[in-house]
């Protein structure tokens, strides 16, 4: 009878991994395109594109890279979750609809485009090229750091590897609980990120692994993992 409900029994997953590797990254990495920019405008404004003759820098370069800029750090100032951006997206759009009903009435738009075509922004190609590198410099150090800070799911274990010495804590994956959050919809947007908590059956404390960039393909592989986890223990023969 042991040996016919064995044979019944759900057999493990060949396509699940033998272990999983989650690395939380610091907010810095959403800066990645601030990055890609100053370096695509290095390279235009070292080529001379849209520079005046005798004026500096370009000003579409400069006002280009000014707002996006701006935008980029918006990531940093608030939480976007999914009320405020739908949120926001409506009240952007009120304004449009506003601003095209007024131009009905008045000339607000020919004002709009002349107060924002009067912003004049210059930067050069030093300017650029500094920020470049600079950004890639701080963004290549993050990355070496993750190799060295990181999380580890096996069959058997939580694993957090931290340190430059190879230092490890362990917790037990029986019992482990996994809860996923996109608390973020811009930082999702970005890296496909989103936050991981953990909690281990043997810890007073959850593990919250925050920036965990491509989330949802990470969770499935651990539940992936855990099932597994799960049928191996419920193929173990019982007591006698």
């Amino acid at each position: 009878m042991t040996d016919t409900a064995t044979a019944n029994a759900p057999r493990p997953d060949s396509r699940a991994p033998e272990s999983v590797l989650i690395r939380p990254w610091p907010k810095v990495v959403f800066l990645y395109p601030t990055f890609c920019c100053a370096t695509v405008f290095f390279l235009l404004s070292w080529l001379g594109v849209g520079k005046a003759d005798g004026a500096g820098g370009s000003p579409f370069l400069g006002n280009t890279f000014m707002l996006a800029l701006l935008l980029n750090l918006l990531v940093f100032s608030f939480d976007f979750s999914r009320i405020k951006t739908i949120t926001i997206l409506i009240a952007g759009i009120a304004v449009m609809l506003l601003i095209l009903w007024g131009d009905t009435k008045t000339n607000v738009t020919g004002f709009l485009g002349g107060m924002f075509g009067a912003i004049d922004i210059r930067m050069n190609t030093a300017f650029y090229g500094f920020l470049s590198a600079g950004l890639g410099f701080l963004l290549a150090l993050v990355f070496v750091n993750t190799r060295f800070n990181y999380y580890e799911i096996n069959a058997r274990e939580l694993l957090h590897h931290h340190g430059y010495l190879g230092d490890i804590q362990r917790w037990s994956t029986e019992g482990l609980e996994m809860n996923k959050e996109i608390y973020d919809v811009v930082e999702f947007l970005l890296l496909r990120s989103g936050r991981l908590i953990f909690q281990p059956a043997t810890a007073k404390k959850a593990i919250v692994l925050d920036n965990v960039a491509n989330v949802n393909r990470i969770e499935k592989q651990v539940n992936d993992l855990l099932s597994v986890v799960a049928v191996r223990l419920n193929q173990q023969p019982g007591p006698g």
